[in-house]
């Protein structure tokens, strides 16, 4: 069964030689993977390895078997919807884009199935990105809406109490010594659960706070899935905001 889907590049990664095995999650059928072969030494092919860069918004041609899982698929057509060159430019915008790679890598389930809702929002967090001047609670408004695709969305009930619980996603009014965000931070938090995602990127986070909303958030994450950790990239944003 042929399949013409839009699908968002997460990540590539080098097999043998001359090919790639890339991961995309894909409007209409989720997330897969496929190997592209001999990408990495073919000039002249209707394939580059440009096509493959960690978001890239992309339109392609596959097949699907039917009752038949498949590990890797190939890729029958393709081509670049929007080309991302502000970001790739862009040191800061470049890195925001490997940490949200990084992220989804980390996060998005193979057997997942299909959310087209969780594909728009990647896209449209993509393009704003590649289009809008970015302030540094981008990255981490991203985070927060994430989470509530994932399942565990932040309980907005109590919001008034004075400290978030990482544990169970709940504002509460006694402190979890090892596993809360309370003082300044909280009220920043609660500004950037409280903002349209529209307008997040009018809010200015001083770096103390961002750092240790940020800290939080990625071990919010830790705490809720099981497969998230070793991220690398988040020490960077620390270093270049």
């Amino acid at each position: 069964m042929l399949v013409d889907t839009d699908a968002i590049v997460i990540s590539n990664l080098k097999y043998n030689d001359s090919s790639l095995i890339v991961t995309c999650y894909c409007e209409k059928i989720g997330l897969k993977s496929f190997i592209v072969k001999g990408v990495l030494k073919s000039k002249k092919g209707l394939m580059r390895r440009s096509f493959f860069q960690p978001l890239n918004i992309i339109s392609i041609v596959t097949s699907l078997q039917k009752n038949k899982p498949q590990k890797l698929h190939f890729f029958k057509e393709i081509k670049i919807i929007e080309p991302l060159q502000k970001i790739h430019l862009d040191i800061k915008k470049n890195n925001i884009a490997l940490f949200i790679s990084e992220i989804l890598k980390k996060t998005l389930p193979e057997d997942g199935g299909v959310n087209i809702k969780l594909f728009y929002f990647l896209k449209k967090s993509i393009l704003d990105l590649e289009h809008k001047k970015i302030s540094s609670a981008f990255y981490l408004k991203f985070l927060t809406e994430l989470s509530g695709f994932l399942g565990f969305y932040p309980n907005m009930e109590n919001i008034d109490n004075p400290f978030f619980d990482l544990e169970t996603g709940c504002f509460s009014g006694t402190e979890n010594p090892d596993n809360s965000i309370k003082g300044e931070s909280l009220g920043k938090f609660k500004k950037i659960l409280n903002t349209d995602i529209d307008q997040i990127n009018l809010i200015s986070i001083s770096k103390n706070y961002r750092k240790d909303i940020l800290r939080n958030l990625i071990q919010y994450f830790r705490i809720h899935l099981q497969s998230f950790n070793n991220l690398k990239s988040y020490k960077i944003l620390n270093d270049l905001f």
